[in-house]
């Protein structure tokens, strides 16, 4: 189940991190178009890809780099279009009218003062300033291999993007007989019909463009109700999207039925809320089941609250993993101390001492521990020292290199969300099996074995339990994942380096959440009208009420 170590989807690749501390995630990361991240130290611990494969589960179809609902109806129409007026079953064909397009989207985008998670707007924008005269020809910046590219990925936003979750959401399908896109019957062509009869005349004018491969002012003008933000309401093409996201009359797929859950739960966090909410927050309520002054969300339907319970599973799973990395952090960062290295048991040795100098009184057992905690009754009561929230936000804060270390504080607080999530389990009885049971736990570490392992060492001296989660669950684990990288991608992510047998410090990682498509989501219910900045409209009221 899922994809190997250090694999995750592309948009985790790309974006810009969202991993500040909660009050810096009010703005949606969009990605580095031009520019792939580079991979060295992606999931170090090979935890994080047990939360991506949860998120992925919970809203298919979006993902954290389709950005704008509008694309959807884009290339459900262009694909028609091609079938009817190209019919090149040549994929290089194909791909030149894709890239043409998206070219064309961004110049418009920009010419109308740009609008956020369109991609290539950083070539319009030097391409509409440095025009010499009236017409701006952007064929060869479409040319699939130019050097001049508006985009460097091969296939442009919709390769990169939005391709797979256009087969995945049922808009497109497959041919026999070539590689070519080709709308669904119902749903595709639906929806690429309401997409024209939204442009109505300037859909021939955007197709005759996109074949032309230049444009002046005058045009881009006239394709003004092109953007992703110029959706009409109540429209035939509105409500395609709608019922995409949302699926009323029938949820035909589980995975259709997962993205309408979650979708109904972002709109129920909004309305709980009185106003549009940040992505964190969003799983910061559902994990919590409050806003951070303490009021209950309530949502009063088994479904949707055993959706909830998946999203709790998710962000619990993603506290555990930061918790580890802030662990690896400390340990790197007393590494660091040590230019010409430790061996293993001293370096183990060091940081459990200096841990535990930071718990008093030190429990005699991981089960004395667990025995005397009591979680927050709010998890996300930022005031409340010893909620989820205020650790996690110590937690991140230690950074991911150099310019912050993780203090023995910091590294103890680590240890202590571990064991609020695990004392949080056993009081609720929550059911890990189910979601985290089918990972295989040699590729996939996640809350329901890092649990199991704890549990196993319950009676153990509180001490031994420190060293051997920093010896077995951090260090150990770490070159584990990092040989194997090196033998299966030939990427050397190494953060520690044995020699001569000491450990000596090759680079710095550091705690990390994983971004579970939640801000594209509130954008595209933003996009068709469900969510302004003041929270529900009227159409998203109407949307979970009705």
């Amino acid at each position: 189940m899922g994809k190997s170590i250090g694999n995750e989807e592309i948009s985790e690749q790309e974006l810009r991190t969202l991993n500040e501390p909660a009050e810096n995630q009010d703005l949606i990361a969009f990605p580095e178009w031009t520019e792939y991240r580079k991979k060295n130290g992606l999931d170090p611990l090979g935890m994080q890809n047990s939360s991506v494969n949860l998120y992925q589960s919970l809203l298919p179809g979006i993902s954290n780099v389709t950005l704008r609902m509008r694309y959807y109806g884009l290339y459900a129409w262009l694909a028609q279009r091609y079938a009817k007026e190209i019919g090149d079953t040549d994929p290089n064909n194909w791909k030149r009218h894709v890239r043409r397009a998206e070219a064309l989207y961004a110049l418009v985008a920009t010419h109308h003062g740009g609008e956020p998670g369109v991609a290539g707007t950083d070539w319009a924008t030097r391409t509409l300033e440095e025009a010499p005269d009236d017409t701006i020809d952007f064929k060869e910046a479409a040319e699939p291999g130019s050097e001049a590219y508006y985009l460097k990925q091969a296939w442009g936003a919709f390769g990169a993007a939005y391709r797979s979750q256009l087969f995945d959401i049922g808009i497109f399908d497959r041919s026999d007989d070539h590689e070519i896109p080709l709308p669904s019957k119902d749903l595709g062509e639906g929806l690429a019909q309401a997409f024209e009869h939204s442009l109505g005349s300037r859909a021939e004018l955007y197709f005759r463009l996109i074949k032309l491969g230049s444009v002046n002012h005058d045009e881009l003008d006239e394709l003004a109700p092109l953007l992703p933000s110029r959706i009409a309401r109540e429209s035939t093409e509105q409500k395609f999207y709608e019922a995409i996201l949302l699926s009323r009359a029938s949820a035909p797929s589980s995975g259709a039925l997962a993205r309408k859950l979650s979708i109904l739960l972002i709109l129920k966090v909004a309305d709980f809320l009185e106003r549009e909410p940040r992505a964190d927050e969003v799983r910061w309520v559902l994990y919590a089941g409050h806003d951070q002054q303490g009021n209950i969300l309530s949502l009063d339907d088994p479904s949707l609250e055993a959706q909830r319970s998946r999203w709790w599973v998710y962000h619990a799973n993603d506290l555990c993993h930061i918790a580890h990395e802030a662990l690896l952090k400390f340990t790197l960062d007393t590494l660091g101390d040590y230019p010409s290295g430790l061996g293993m048991e001293r370096l183990i040795g060091r940081c459990a001492q200096h841990i535990l100098s930071e718990i008093s009184p030190v429990p005699e057992t991981w089960s004395a521990l667990l025995e005397g905690l009591e979680p927050a009754s709010n998890a996300f009561d930022a005031s409340d020292p010893d909620s989820e929230v205020s650790l996690t936000n110590e937690i991140i804060r230690a950074g991911r290199d150099d310019a912050r270390i993780c203090t023995p504080e910091t590294a103890a607080k680590a240890v202590r969300l571990l064991a609020i999530l695990h004392r949080r389990i056993d009081l609720v009885g929550a059911d890990l099996t189910e979601p985290l049971g089918g990972f295989n736990p040699d590729a996939f570490r996640s809350l329901l074995s890092e649990t199991r392992f704890l549990d196993r060492h319950r009676e153990a001296p509180f001490g031994q339990t420190i060293e051997r989660v920093l010896e077995e669950r951090v260090i150990r684990r770490h070159l584990w994942v990092a040989l194997r990288k090196l033998r299966h991608q030939g990427d050397y992510t190494f953060l520690i380096e044995s020699d001569d047998g000491k450990l000596r410090l090759r680079e710095k990682d550091g705690p990390v959440f994983t971004n579970p498509r939640l801000g594209p989501a509130i954008t595209f219910l933003k996009d068709i009208g469900l969510l302004g900045n003041t929270g529900l409209t009227e159409a998203g009221r109407e949307a979970i009420y009705s």
